[in-house]
């Protein structure tokens, strides 16, 4: 069997990333920017786990247990920020309101820490509408 040939007239493929203007659902935007508080925790936590790794005690785990090191330090960041994180979740998501309506979306009310779960940890300097503090 043959190839089609490739058409240089062939219509555009759509963006696989929604677009700024699209509105948005603010669940899924508060899960995103709990992700990416975590991802970054994880990523800040992981050079102290390696260098306590060194450590020839008795109770090293040696190869497993560098396995499953960056698994743990995962856990640890997605349970630091269950318990409300370092506020950072908080800030990406006003910076997410803040250029959905900048682009002409529906801006969603911004999170409260009660809806999510975030308080007790906050030490961001941006309040919740987004705005800088000077």
């Amino acid at each position: 069997m043959g190839s089609l040939p490739a058409s240089p007239t062939a219509a555009p493929v759509a963006p696989a990333t929604p677009q700024l203007g699209m509105a948005q659902d603010p669940a899924a935007m508060r899960k995103a920017a709990a992700k990416f508080e975590s991802q970054t925790l994880s990523a800040l936590l992981q050079p102290a786990f390696n260098a306590a790794a060194n450590d020839k005690s008795a109770f090293g785990g040696g190869e497993a247990e560098a396995q499953w090191r960056p698994m743990l330090v995962d856990a640890y960041a997605e349970a630091w920020v269950r318990r409300g994180g370092i506020g950072l979740s908080q800030s990406v998501m006003g910076e997410m309101l803040r250029m959905q309506s900048a682009s002409g979306g529906h801006p969603s009310p911004a999170p409260d820490s009660a809806s999510t779960g975030h308080g007790a940890g906050n030490t961001s300097s941006t309040p919740h509408n987004g705005e800088s503090v000077p």
